[in-house]
């Protein structure tokens, strides 16, 4: 088999998979799932106890908390939050970090 890189022999499952997402409209909502899915790395065990990553819609990640006493201490460390996003997706892939608005079902470790 010959793939466009001019290379011959298998294709690798990763590359198949990522073309096949892609054409099928996927691969960008499963990058937003990722970036949701990191946020306990991003922010830390203490931190990510108290708060989850909900929602990415059009650069913004959504957020909700136990307490409100999160939310300010939490908001104070958007930017460097914004930053660590940054560095590992790309800059302007976080856009913004906006706090969810109703009843709180943050989940505990």
């Amino acid at each position: 088999m010959k793939h466009d890189d001019g290379q011959h022999g298998p294709e690798k499952i990763g590359s198949i998979l990522d073309a096949v997402l892609e054409r099928a409209g996927l691969s960008r909502r499963a990058n937003e799932r990722d970036m949701i899915s990191t946020w306990d790395e991003m922010v830390g065990e203490r931190i990510a106890g108290h708060t989850q990553a909900v929602d990415f819609e059009d650069g913004v990640l959504l957020i909700e908390a136990d307490h409100a006493a999160w939310k300010q201490e939490l908001t104070l460390l958007f930017p460097d939050i914004l930053r660590r996003y940054a560095e590992r997706y790309g800059k302007n892939t976080v856009r913004d970090i906006r706090w969810l608005n109703g009843p709180r079902h943050t989940r505990r470790r």
